[in-house]
């Protein structure tokens, strides 16, 4: 089952506010994400998060998170995100979260904070800069970056 990619970010920020993730900034996140959604559709063949990423000039954003996280700038992120969802009553705010049953996604990020949780954003945009990933073999800046090509790439 694929994830909000708000539910997997909130997962990232929950790690950074323990401390286990430093300096959290919105280009880390969106790259983090990046490569929790590669290595899962790597190991699993499936998507991690229902949403896509883009080919932006620092590396693969997914819009409608940046969007959610742009006020923070270069700066750390410091509370978790909340939306607001349709309901039979209206409208709520919600905290999208991952379940805590969910323990195969919850290696996968633990994983994911260990390997590439050290590095600045700026490294990590420059590692998805590489060539022969998913980002330099996306043709043009503002196409979406397929799925199949996140999973072919990654290494």
């Amino acid at each position: 089952m694929a994830y909000s990619a708000t539910a997997v970010a909130n997962a990232f920020i929950e790690k950074a506010a323990k401390g286990q993730i430093p300096d959290l900034t919105p280009m880390k996140l969106q790259k983090l994400i990046f490569y929790a959604q590669s290595w899962h559709l790597k190991l699993y063949d499936e998507p991690l998060i229902d949403d896509f990423f883009s080919k932006w000039k620092y590396g693969p954003v997914i819009p409608s998170l940046y969007h959610e996280v742009k006020g923070y700038g270069s700066q750390n992120i410091s509370a978790l995100i909340s939306v607001i969802i349709n309901t039979e009553n209206g409208y709520a705010v919600a905290t999208p979260k991952l379940p805590d049953s969910d323990a195969r996604t919850k290696a996968l990020l633990e994983k994911i904070s260990s390997v590439y949780g050290p590095l600045r954003g700026t490294q990590l945009s420059h590692l998805t800069h590489l060539p022969g990933t998913a980002w330099t073999e996306t043709e043009t800046l503002g196409d979406v970056i397929p799925n199949s090509l996140m999973k072919e790439k990654i290494k």
